[in-house]
């Protein structure tokens, strides 16, 4: 009888964890380029809302957008994805986006 417990509760515990394990392992990962590039349309977008908020006071611009390039820059230094020269590449991009 004991033996019998025992087994069921073995059962139910290998189940539990089998079902765990599916449910970790089923979740959808985004492959690195993909999250690289929503980090960036999102600074562009960020950008792009600060010129167009700020366009007609243009010391008050020139100091967001400091502000802004700052703590991008700082970001995307501590950011695994990016390798230093990445980070260069959109902060130029950033320094040079224009509203249309």
């Amino acid at each position: 009888m004991d033996i019998l417990n025992l087994l069921i509760i073995s059962l139910i515990l290998l189940l539990l964890y089998i079902s765990i394990r599916k449910t970790i392992l089923n979740k959808s990962y985004k492959p690195e380029g993909v999250k690289k590039q929503e980090i960036i349309d999102s600074y562009e977008k960020e950008m792009l809302e600060l010129l167009e908020k700020y366009n007609l006071n243009n010391d008050e611009l020139l100091k967001k957008k400091k502000e802004f390039l700052i703590r991008v820059n700082h970001e995307l230094s501590m950011n695994i994805f990016f390798e230093k020269q990445e980070a260069q590449e959109i902060l130029q991009k950033l320094v040079n986006l224009k509203l249309k």
